[in-house]
């Protein structure tokens, strides 16, 4: 596909409608379960529709270690994953998710609220299927 066509793809079209998040009072136990099951190392936690942060298989891994499952998700909470918006060209968000050094981006509307993600596996899918 020649370069101008594939940066006229938006986030809208690569990204992933359907995504796993838990909630603040989701346990550790349980937020490793969705990782697993999601195949993804970084769960974003939301309340009342927007993104409070994310958890990281890696804290709850460095939990596990110490013996510490017993908490919940807003215990270990992260600061926000980066934010777009799904008109955004695509190249644009790759740009958001290289630079950020996370491996999912949430697509938000103008008010935070959570439509989809990004993530490398999307971007990935996107690719091949250009």
């Amino acid at each position: 596909m020649p370069l101008a066509l594939r940066d006229a793809r938006t986030v809208e079209q690569a990204m992933s409608g359907q995504f796993a998040f838990c909630f603040p009072s989701t346990s550790l136990a349980q937020a490793a379960r969705m990782m697993a099951q999601n195949r993804v190392y970084e769960l974003p936690v939301i309340v009342d529709q927007r993104s409070l942060g994310y958890v990281s298989y890696l804290d709850i891994l460095q939990r596990y270690v110490r013996a510490e499952l017993g908490g919940r998700a807003a215990d270990i909470v992260r600061t926000p994953l980066p934010e777009v918006r799904p008109e955004l060209p695509l190249a644009d968000a790759v740009r958001v998710l290289r630079d950020s050094g996370r491996l999912v981006i949430l697509v938000t509307t103008s008010s935070g609220m959570p439509l989809g993600a990004l993530t490398a596996r999307d971007v990935a899918f996107a690719m091949a299927a250009a």
